[in-house]
């Protein structure tokens, strides 16, 4: 009976070395790597600003501009003169911009009503690669007798880009 039993033992042990042979021949180990990059470029940016029209015995400053602002100084000598300036953005990205938001302010609390700010509108979209412009005209109002008592008003333009 012991030889039975250590046969018994002999021959399970042979089938599990078996199984786990098999097990080993048909079990496969499966890896995946991967990577994932960003190539599109957000690059929405004020290239230039140009006085285009500026009436006799005024004086357009000289404009200044970074990639996110502009800044003029008009100086209107009479009523009915004015400045146009031109401002001029690029999408130089690779992802298209549509226009979320524009707000141009006049600061009529501190500033005078004799001065007006008209602009013109803004493109609805700016493909990658394209650029656009638009503009912003300062007038000394024809309908004002006498010069005023405060001489300055204010703008402040904010313009939003987002990708499409």
């Amino acid at each position: 009976m012991k030889n039975r039993s250590k046969n018994i033992v002999i021959i399970l042990l042979v089938i599990i070395s078996i199984m786990a042979i098999g097990y080993a021949t048909f079990a496969t180990q499966l890896t995946i790597n991967g990577t994932a990059k960003i190539i599109g470029e957000w690059d929405v940016k004020i290239t230039n600003i140009e006085a285009k029209s500026v009436s006799d015995g005024c004086n357009a400053g000289t404009p200044t501009f970074t990639n996110e602002s502009v800044t003029f100084n008009a100086e209107l000598e009479k009523p009915g003169d004015f400045v146009t300036y031109e401002i001029t953005i690029e999408n130089a990205g690779t992802i298209d911009a549509v226009l979320s938001n524009v707000i141009f302010k006049e600061d009529v609390e501190n500033g005078t009503p004799a001065i007006n700010y008209t602009t013109t509108k803004l493109a609805e979209s700016l493909p990658a690669g394209q650029e656009t412009s638009f503009t912003v005209t300062v007038n000394y109002e024809e309908y004002v007798e006498e010069t005023p008592e405060i001489k300055t008003k204010t703008i402040i333009g904010i313009i939003e880009y987002e990708q499409e």
